[in-house]
């Protein structure tokens, strides 16, 4: 093992030499590199490899790398980079190639690897990385794309990426993903060719065939319509013709390609939803053919085409894909005034034929809520919508927001009944008929939900109502109360989230005596809840003249509770005690802490309870 570490040692002379010479480091520094050098070459060098050490000797011949190059900019010597420079590069490859064959499943060496030699611009390196990875991960079609994407367009090689992607077809040749990189990167190279013909003219192309046939195959993209015909084997639905259709919108010279794909997708998926969708959305498209038709022509047009489709094929999916292009049209705020009221009609017809989803539910009611006149009872719509979707929470918490504050749609006109003359309701009226009953869509909703975390924002949504209509009457208030009690009572989460909000609220409308006569009632029995210890704690600091003795027995009892498992507990007891209370039973506390701490909180109870002692 030695012999051959001293050899490594003994190839690294000529370099360590030079920097010293050049004075780019110390004679102490160069011997602190061969001391870290034959640290790492020993590891290398046992029985058992382990990539860590492989790892680490590679980055620290990398920050070696960087730091001789900082040193050069720092002094201006330039010269001897062959000797230092790429000798500690070269070994860099060189221990990168021995990690990728001890470890060739380990991806990330290989990409390092790679990276790095862009980095060193190795070119012809990348190449060879590139062959050895896909001889050992052949079954990755995104490595191989990697590869030709870097042939063709870092690279420059056409010829070397158009192979490699044959060769990964023969492994997958069922891959859309692969096929649809050689259509674009073929149609990259066409586009490429086409510029440089330009500007340079055909006899300054030195990369064209020389036949005038294979010219043209070339600059008109035919070969990656090759690519193309061969994908529709492996085509199994309108979706996998989708990124070939993407890739071809983004060249100027594919019109017809687009057109021949538009044409597969109508005859061989015709009872595709994808394929409506498709042709639909392209009808949006300003047609540079076509000056004379109008934005609202290319909506009628897109409209009427997902209506024909949806007589073809009433599926859930074409619905929601014509909501789905509505609701995108929608965001144009100068083609919102023109589509907003077929938008509603058309999520209506949507919902009562039970194909709408649960989110294009949310979305169209929030349209609602900021719509007036749109001809449809926000109420209405929520009450069928909870019925199709009992377990969305969202839509419950919208339906009992819009049962409480009584929001009705108002009319597209109001008639005139006669009837302005008479006298309005006194304050006192509107105050008495303000309803502080629950109405029976919560009891509902906390049915359909259950003690799921989603009821939360339910329970909320009443107490929130209930609280602000505390300042017109005053019963409003117990029912806010009976709704504390009754979510403090259900299972977890639910009676976990209130607890100490519901203690908070009592300290806050009834007070301080109020707050402490609850916790001592609510404290023991489940669910058991640290922050509602905290909130207590909180509540009695912010008194002018905090109850020291209680604030300890809250203390007391949440660690009674909870110190096992919760060492930042036993920190705040001994920090109140330290601040507030008797430095004396700090002593006492930290003993209990350590008994009472599990052992693998012990530890790092100790390094804070240290800490905590030189702050004080």
């Amino acid at each position: 093992m030695a012999e051959f570490v001293d050899l490594r040692l003994e190839e690294m002379l000529p370099e360590l030499e030079e920097m010293q010479r050049v004075e780019l480091f110390t004679e102490q520094e160069i011997k602190a590199v061969v001391k870290k050098r034959r640290d790492f070459e020993y590891k290398l060098q046992k029985h058992t490899k382990a990539k860590e050490d492989y790892l680490k000797y590679i980055q620290y011949e990398i920050n070696l790398l960087m730091l001789v190059r900082l040193r050069r900019n720092r002094t201006g010597f330039q010269f001897k980079k062959p000797e230092i420079d790429h000798a500690i590069g070269n070994r860099i490859n060189k221990m990168f190639m021995y990690a990728t064959s001890r470890f060739p499943s380990d991806l990330k060496i290989w990409l390092s690897h790679i990276e790095f030699c862009k980095r060193m611009r190795w070119t012809s390196s990348i190449t060879r990385i590139f062959v050895r990875l896909l001889a050992v991960k052949s079954n990755e079609p995104s490595l191989w794309i990697m590869a030709a994407k870097w042939e063709f367009e870092e690279n420059g090689s056409a010829a070397n990426g158009r192979g490699l992607l044959l060769r990964a077809l023969r492994f997958h040749p069922e891959s859309i993903q692969l096929y649809t990189e050689a259509f674009r990167l073929e149609l990259l190279e066409a586009d490429r060719l086409r510029k440089r013909r330009q500007v340079l003219g055909l006899s300054c192309e030195p990369d064209l065939p020389d036949n005038e046939t294979d010219t043209d195959n070339i600059l008109d993209g035919r070969v990656a319509v090759l690519f193309y015909n061969d994908a529709k084997k492996a085509v199994k639905s309108a979706a996998d013709l989708l990124p070939f259709l993407a890739v071809a919108k983004e060249f100027d010279f594919t019109a017809e390609l687009q057109a021949t794909i538009f044409r597969d997708m109508q005859v061989e998926h015709s009872e595709d939803e994808i394929t409506w969708d498709t042709i639909a959305r392209h009808a949006l498209e300003k047609d540079p053919n076509d000056k004379e038709m109008k934005l609202k022509d290319r909506i009628e047009l897109c409209c009427s085409t997902y209506e024909e489709a949806i007589e073809r094929m009433d599926t859930p999916k074409m619905w929601q894909l014509y909501v789905d292009t509505l609701f995108v049209l929608g965001e144009n705020e100068i083609i919102r005034p023109k589509i907003r009221q077929r938008i509603h009609h058309v999520c209506y017809r949507a919902l009562t034929n039970r194909k709408l989803s649960d989110q294009q539910l949310i979305d169209w009611t929030n349209m609602l809520e900021n719509d007036q006149f749109s001809g449809y009872q926000l109420k209405t719509v929520l009450t069928e919508g909870v019925k199709q979707f009992p377990k969305n929470a969202t839509l419950w918490t919208k339906a009992l927001k819009a049962e409480l504050e009584q929001k009705e749609e108002e009319p597209l006109f109001q008639i005139d009944t006669g009837a302005a003359d008479e006298p309005e309701p006194a304050a006192d009226e509107e105050a008495t008929a303000v309803s502080i009953e629950l109405p029976a869509v919560f009891w509902e909703a906390i049915k359909a939900l259950g003690s799921t975390s989603d009821s939360i924002a339910v329970w909320e949504t009443a107490i929130e109502h209930f609280e602000a209509l505390s300042n017109q009457n005053s019963k409003a208030l117990q029912t806010v109360e009976n709704l504390y009690q009754k979510a403090v009572n259900v299972e977890p989460p639910i009676g976990k989230h209130f607890k100490p909000l519901y203690l908070n609220w009592v300290a806050t409308r009834k007070g301080r005596e109020e707050a402490q006569k609850l916790y001592q009632s609510q404290a023991s029995l489940p669910p058991l809840v640290l922050d509602f210890h905290y909130t207590i704690i909180d509540l009695e600091l912010k008194e002018a003249h905090p109850n020291v003795e209680f604030i300890r027995k809250v203390y007391e009892k949440a660690a009674m509770q909870f110190g096992q498992k919760n060492k930042e507990i036993w920190l705040r007891f001994i920090r109140f005690e330290l601040e507030r209370g008797d430095p004396t039973r700090v002593g006492n506390l930290h003993h209990r802490a350590k008994m009472t701490l599990d052992r693998t909180l012990a530890d790092d109870f100790l390094v804070q309870y240290t800490l905590l002692q030189l702050q004080a």
